[in-house]
């Protein structure tokens, strides 16, 4: 059965306006948005331990048929109010809410990727690093310091519906330690000085560490790093953004 909501003082229009424009909300719901068919045709084809879509709210101009178990609520509504609770400027008319379900750091002692971030702030950066962690088979994705919320909608979009995939975790020191103790590698990139990427063999227990836009790698993690790893670059190229030398690493380092 579908609902049918047509004023903009609905509490589930502010609800869900709230969770497009608010970390606090977020948090507070355990939720967040999805918009676009492909992220949720993934979420129902892939079952997931710490994503569950909930609800499914369409405009009335969508014309699409999609599948939904009965568990899922379904909201339907003019498209103008549709267009209200948009993250987009050209909404495609369709978005889920979907719930996040944490669960404790799995600790991995004998083999694994992980990708961790120090303090990185821009939204598209991560949502394309998460998007590349899962396209080039990494395991883990890291938040460390004062990155950017993972379910930000502009994060959530730029994963292209990887997301799904992906296992998200915060961590801070005392989880580094742990892994450096398990004779992980701490991988930073660095300038000119770090070993070239493409010649660079890497073991089977690896933290890539990507530092934020504008300061790179903070001081504490560059001094903790087992290894440091440059990226070749032409004479006429100063560095890469990090999402881009964040691909670069990982793909060369899982299949290199």
């Amino acid at each position: 059965m579908i609902k049918e909501i047509t004023s903009s003082i609905n509490p589930i229009v502010k609800h869900l306006r709230a969770l497009a424009s608010s970390k606090k909300a977020r948090q507070e719901s355990g939720t967040f948005i999805i918009e676009g068919s492909r992220g949720i045709k993934t979420l129902l084809e892939h079952e997931s331990r710490q994503y569950t879509l909930e609800t499914i709210v369409i405009s009335n101009d969508w014309k699409q048929a999609i599948n939904l178990p009965d568990s899922i609520e379904r909201i339907k509504m003019p498209a103008p109010l549709f267009q209200k609770i948009s993250d987009v400027k050209n909404a495609q008319g369709i978005l889920g809410v979907v719930r996040h379900t944490p669960y404790p750091f799995e600790f991995f002692p004998d083999t694994r990727n992980y990708l961790l971030l120090d303090s990185l702030r821009d939204p598209g950066n991560l949502g394309t690093l998460i998007r590349s962690a899962v396209g080039s088979g990494f395991d883990d994705i890291l938040l460390y310091g004062d990155c950017v919320e993972p379910f930000n909608p502009k994060v959530i979009r730029s994963t292209m519906g990887t997301f799904a995939f992906a296992k998200i975790w915060n961590i801070g020191d005392d989880e580094i330690g742990d892994l450096l103790k398990k004779e992980y590698d701490l991988c930073v990139t660095s300038g000119a000085e770090g070993d070239n990427l493409y010649t660079t063999q890497f073991g089977k227990k690896n933290i890539l560490v990507i530092g934020s836009e504008a300061h790179g790698v903070s001081d504490a993690l560059f001094a903790r790093a087992s290894r440091k790893i440059t990226i070749p670059l032409a004479s006429e190229c100063e560095s890469l953004n990090a999402a881009i030398a964040g691909s670069v690493c990982m793909f060369q380092m899982r299949n290199g």
